[in-house]
């Protein structure tokens, strides 16, 4: 197969992300005369890559075209997403919708331990889809150097682990390794709420604060915790890491329960945190209000050094949002000088989570022709 060009990858994705569409549709919107869209897209066919499917109505007199679209039934993906107790695995085709899941307990955090019982997970989801996998995303929390090395995970307490390498010798599909923010703003950026948007945030709170930027349709490299240490009050609680008043100490699953069992003198978990908070607990509302507040800060910051717009809120534990809602709102307009962000919350959960693992694969290997899908 001949390499494709920039441009025919950018016909392919766009067919991906956006759905079937004729040839018509896809030249005014890159503004290619019809002759340049048929020579971009005649490679694209050739290796299997796009496919005429059925007529779609042109608005031109009526008149109809074959439409251009992927054949996302024929392709399988698997996303893996480690947390500090479970693996999360789920089984997608092209367009990463979830066709099978398994959740499994960690064995241990040992590197060793998790590396079996991921294969394990992956031979099993492969076995259930009744045909080779095309490839196999795995996303962690903490930073991920190179693809390859999980450089530092606070939550699986990993520091210069390869990862990748080893995992390799037990999964034959071609395997990526990535940040788990990175992963679910793949899948938001691709399949998701920003898939319409150029420009878009994702600030994801639970046990820990993620950010992912796309800026002009590109995932921007961002790092693993430009916002979770971000100040929000010099005065505020302590951090782990020793910062006061920062966005981990105030909005993290772990700050946020802890504080409230201490002052209720017993372990609180986080949902039972919540339905306190709803129901007026002076302590518990409290802290959800503050790190509600904080959020809304966050978002603020986001947008004023960025100039982004769009941010949206997610994480497992995103949920306060909604509990305090007025709180997050008042905490976009504090500096905002009249032109207050408005976030959107779309709670997430671990599988979802596991999807932009698979996400970041489907990304990783797209376009690519039929008859190279499972090469060695």
């Amino acid at each position: 197969m001949q390499e494709l060009s920039t441009l025919s990858r950018v016909v392919a994705v766009d067919v991906l992300v956006n759905g079937a569409q004729s040839r018509a549709q896809l030249a005014k919107k890159m503004g290619l005369s019809p002759a340049t869209l048929t020579r971009l897209v005649r490679p694209l066919l050739d290796a299997g890559i796009l496919v005429e499917s059925g007529a779609l109505r042109t608005g031109a007199r009526g008149r109809s075209s074959l439409a251009l679209d992927v054949v996302d039934g024929a392709r399988r993906f698997i996303g893996v997403k480690l947390t500090s107790d479970s693996i999360y695995a789920v089984l997608t085709n092209l367009r990463a919708e979830i066709l099978d899941s398994e959740v499994r307990k960690e064995p241990s955090l040992e590197v060793g331990d998790i590396v079996a019982a991921v294969a394990e997970q992956v031979d099993a989801l492969t076995l259930r889809a009744a045909g080779a996998v095309d490839a196999v995303g795995v996303t962690v929390g903490g930073r991920v150097d190179n693809g390859e090395t999980v450089a530092d995970s606070p939550f699986l307490h990993w520091h210069a682990v390869p990862f990748r390498t080893l995992l390799a010798e037990r999964v034959e599909a071609p395997l990526y390794l990535a940040n788990d923010v990175v992963g679910l703003t793949t899948a938001q950026q691709w399949f998701g709420y920003g898939r319409s948007y150029a420009d878009f945030a994702l600030i994801t709170v639970g046990a820990g604060v993620g950010y992912g930027l796309v800026i002009d349709h590109e995932l921007v490299a961002t790092g693993a915790t430009p916002v979770s240490h971000l100040a929000i009050d010099p005065y505020g609680p302590l951090c782990p890491r020793g910062h006061r008043g920062c966005m981990t100490a105030y909005v993290t699953s772990g700050a946020m329960t802890s504080a409230v069992s201490q002052g209720l003198g017993r372990r609180v978990g986080y949902d039972e945190l919540l339905r306190l908070a709803e129901h007026g607990h002076p302590l518990a509302g409290r802290v959800v209000q503050e790190a509600a507040h904080a959020l809304g800060r966050a978002a603020s910051a986001v947008t004023s050094l960025t100039g982004v717009e769009r941010i949206i809120l997610s994480g497992e534990g995103v949920a306060l949002a909604e509990v305090a809602a007025a709180h997050l709102r008042a905490g976009c307009q504090e500096y905002a000088d009249g032109h207050a962000v408005q976030p959107v919350v779309r709670p997430m959960t671990f599988l979802e989570w596991a999807r932009g693992a698979a996400a970041a694969a489907i990304k990783a290997t797209f376009p690519v022709a039929v008859t190279e899908r499972r090469a060695p």
